[in-house]
């Protein structure tokens, strides 16, 4: 037996067309797993995030808006309240951070969210 150089096209395009059904198979069996490993509709709508209009809250006023089925406490501080966090420096872990709005000491706006579950 010897190979002469022959090639046979019909074998060829078998081959091919086999090769091509297996690879779209593939993918086609692929993206049922791949969609179902992104977030549903729920949980994007969950995550999203809140729009407050802070611009008429007053000094030491507080709101409360909802996040996630949670409480979050926006507080505008009084230049009062920012002196006395001065008195807390000796108890903050770093309290010459250099870190962008990571110093409670002259933050004006204060965020706190709750653990407990909104209505």
């Amino acid at each position: 037996m010897s190979n002469d150089g022959k090639v046979d096209c019909s074998r060829r395009r078998l081959l091919v067309a086999t090769a091509t059904i297996g690879g779209l198979g593939g993918v086609a069996a692929a993206v049922p797993f791949v969609t179902s490993m992104l977030p549903s509709e729920r949980a994007k709508a969950a995550g999203a995030p809140v729009e407050v209009d802070i611009s008429k809250l007053a000094p030491g006023q507080m709101m409360t808006v909802e996040w996630r089925g949670k409480p979050v406490w926006i507080i505008n501080r009084t230049p009062e309240q920012l002196a006395s966090l001065k008195v807390t420096d000796a108890k903050v872990s770093d309290p010459n951070s250099k870190k962008k709005n990571s110093n409670p000491t002259t933050a004006k706006m204060k965020l706190a969210l709750s653990n407990l579950k909104f209505w």
